[in-house]
């Protein structure tokens, strides 16, 4: 099967720490026998900032483990005409996208994230009369729809999709509940590299990471945003120091909410407690997870996050918020959930597994392996999509429907 593959979240050469979750999948349908050819727009947002920063790269096209990416410039108004994305992304990579469906037309054209890549997929899709096959992840759904218009533009680019393949359970029923037929919502977990993610002996990696051997350590892992809960997590974070608790904290990741996080750190007084360490390759993440003795994710809001998959498949446990699909994936025992925003929560459900011995129990839920669930995607897009035509709609611009 050949794919196209549209997503903004998909490493590049200038954030080679972004979505690799997607490049690993990418990497899983190729090493399956599938071709796969990546448009990954970049934001020309993000460019200036990382002109400031000198780490700008003007390289528009790479090959990389078989996958030829494409990364067009992203033209878009920051922070306004938010239901219009959809139409300036699908404008932003217009030609490069015409010229691979002319050169070498996909079986099927996949998107990650509802809107706006999903939106720019569907119009890829519609130039050949191809299938189209979302992958929502999270907040596309969960965050994005509450936004009367934003929410306008993911129903129809989702009743549009011949399949949408959501990453849980919760999901799916979140889906569902906008209206979307039931019968075209598939669940897929995504995979772990399990040759990489798995347990191993913890003062090793700490060795091999310059930590201490003796001490507890929480680990968080991602993007500095707001929707991440990191505020929660450093009052937490002074909440365990006032309760005598000895512990540091590692931050794997960057992003735009750091400098005002460190400024927290100091107001807060645990600036000797939490270390930003600032992003990390993929490849070299697992000794972080095994040199840890909990992960911690006090997300407002997540779909079935790919840190916590790596955790479980690392033999750590976790600390999260009781938010979207990962009830799903924890373990009663091993792993606690708190509710969201709830410092206080947070600080006993850390102070907890920092103090108690590693349980014993059984997990209930394991990851699939990164070539497991290629197979299970490239199954129901086969299955699904064999069965189903493209649907037309008209085009959703500012929230509105146009012909």
């Amino acid at each position: 099967m050949r794919l196209l593959f549209i997503t903004n979240n998909f490493p590049n050469p200038m954030q080679p720490t972004r979505g690799t979750f997607n490049f690993e999948m990418a990497k899983a349908f190729v090493a399956e026998g599938h071709t796969i050819e990546v448009v990954a727009p970049v934001s020309w947002w993000d460019e200036q900032q990382l002109k400031r920063q000198g780490r700008f790269d003007p390289s528009r096209e790479a090959v990389v483990a078989g996958i030829r990416t494409h990364y067009p410039r992203y033209f878009y108004p920051p922070k306004i005409l938010r239901s219009w994305y959809g139409y300036f992304m699908w404008h932003s990579v217009r030609q490069k996208v015409l010229s691979i469906l002319g050169q070498s037309p996909p079986d099927v054209v996949l998107a990650y994230w509802a809107h706006p890549d999903g939106y720019a997929a569907l119009q890829a899709a519609r130039q050949i009369g191809c299938p189209l096959v979302v992958i929502v992840g999270g907040s596309d759904v969960l965050v994005l729809c509450k936004n009367a218009a934003r929410r306008r533009c993911v129903v129809e680019v989702l009743t549009a999709a011949d399949m949408v393949l959501t990453v849980g359970r919760d999901l799916q029923a979140k889906i569902a509940a906008l209206g979307i037929p039931p019968e075209k919502i598939r669940v897929g977990y995504r995979g772990v590299d399990t040759l990489h993610f798995h347990p191993g002996d913890r003062a090793t990696a700490r060795q091999r990471l310059g930590l201490p051997q003796d001490g507890r350590l929480a680990l968080w892992v991602g993007r500095m945003e707001h929707v991440k809960g990191l505020d929660t997590l450093l009052e937490a974070c002074e909440i365990l120091k006032t309760m005598g608790v000895a512990f540091s904290l590692a931050l794997v990741g960057s992003g735009l909410l750091e400098p005002v996080l460190r400024k927290q750190c100091t107001a807060l007084g645990v600036q000797e407690q939490v270390r930003f360490v600032g992003s990390v390759l993929h490849k070299d993440l697992p000794d972080w997870y095994r040199a840890a003795n909990a992960t911690v994710l006090p997300s407002l809001s997540e779909g079935v996050p790919n840190v916590l998959l790596e955790s479980i498949a690392t033999g750590i446990p976790f600390v999260a918020s009781d938010v979207g699909g990962i009830p799903e994936i924890a373990t009663e025992g091993v792993d606690r959930l708190v509710p969201p925003a709830d410092p206080q929560a947070l600080a006993d459900a850390l102070e907890s597994i920092f103090r108690l011995p590693p349980s014993q129990a059984p997990r209930t839920f394991q990851p699939p392996s990164r070539s497991d669930s290629a197979q299970e995607f490239i199954r129901l897009i086969e299955t699904h999509c064999q069965r189903k035509a493209l649907v037309r709609l008209p085009s959703c611009k500012g929230g509105a429907l146009v012909s």
